[in-house]
């Protein structure tokens, strides 16, 4: 982990010792997990967490999730997180960097930018993605060259039976064209939020008007694009005032914002309270 003024950005190779190299890693929580995690940092992999007993609590980019049996989380690269589980607690960890797999830019829901990090799955659809996990573990304790083809191949079958059951837990009103817009907005925004901050720019950029834009995004995630936007900017600055030792000045130029006390306006206005103010609070938090 960097001990540099930037986030602290998490390697797989930090947390466990990936397949042959391969940036992929399982592994059984009660084994091996940590049980407590009281600083938050970023991972430079997607990491799942399938909890089959046990409790805590997950902070995922600032918001509280209780841990249950029969819940899964989902953490995609540059997301913060940290936690505090039971002693008792058990279930897979799974982890995989972007090179394991080339799977085509937002293929799964749950890693998108404005997706739900948790889970709860139905009984027995749970117990369908278990037995796949034990599959998994068989092979990936064998450790040869045809199990890393035969893992990327049964990955893909355990993220599409996670993603039926995330699009049963949270589905969306299929408009023609509409959701592909606003998923390639979420995609754009997630590149771009620190040099554009204005919906005609993304409005632009997907060939539609920003009227559009908006309404779509209202429609399919709750918040119009400007308020996406907003939310992405806020969330980083969050991320920057708790992980960070950069000053406000810093942050705010590295965020986009010419004058720093319009930055610190921006914050107080939807966060409730100064950039300053924010930090001490989150150091105060155990």
């Amino acid at each position: 982990m960097s001990n540099s003024p930037h986030l602290p950005l998490v390697d797989l190779k930090e947390v466990c010792k990936p397949l042959k190299e391969e940036q992929f890693s399982l592994f059984r929580h009660e084994r091996e997990g940590v049980f407590s995690l009281p600083h938050a940092h970023k991972h430079k992999f997607f990491m799942m967490f399938f909890v089959t007993g046990g409790g805590g609590t997950h902070h995922i980019d600032f918001t509280k999730y209780d841990v249950t049996p029969g819940s899964v989380f989902f953490l995609a690269p540059g997301q913060a997180h940290n936690w505090e589980l039971h002693p008792d607690t058990t279930g897979f960890q799974l982890m995989y960097g972007p090179e394991f797999v080339d799977f085509p830019p937002g293929q799964w829901p749950f890693f998108s930018a404005s997706a739900q990090p948790l889970l709860h799955m139905e009984e027995g659809a749970f117990e369908i993605v278990l037995r796949e996990l034990e599959a998994m573990e068989k092979e990936y304790s064998r450790g040869d060259l045809l199990s890393i083809r035969i893992l990327t191949h049964r990955l893909w079958v355990l993220l599409t039976l996670v993603e039926r059951g995330y699009e049963a837990a949270f589905p969306a009103e299929d408009v023609p064209g509409l959701r592909q817009v606003v998923k390639q907005f979420l995609e754009l925004l997630e590149a771009n939020y620190k040099d554009n901050a204005a919906v005609e720019y993304y409005a632009e950029q997907l060939h539609v008007t920003p009227q559009y834009l908006n309404i779509a995004s209202k429609k399919e995630t709750g918040l119009t694009a400007g308020h996406c936007i907003r939310s992405r900017l806020l969330l980083e600055a969050k991320r920057m005032l708790s992980l960070t030792t950069q000053d406000v000045k810093e942050i705010a130029y590295s965020l986009g914002f010419s004058d720093s006390s319009y930055f610190s306006r921006f914050f107080r206005r939807y966060a409730g309270l100064s950039p300053l103010a924010f930090r001490k609070h989150v150091q105060k938090v155990p």
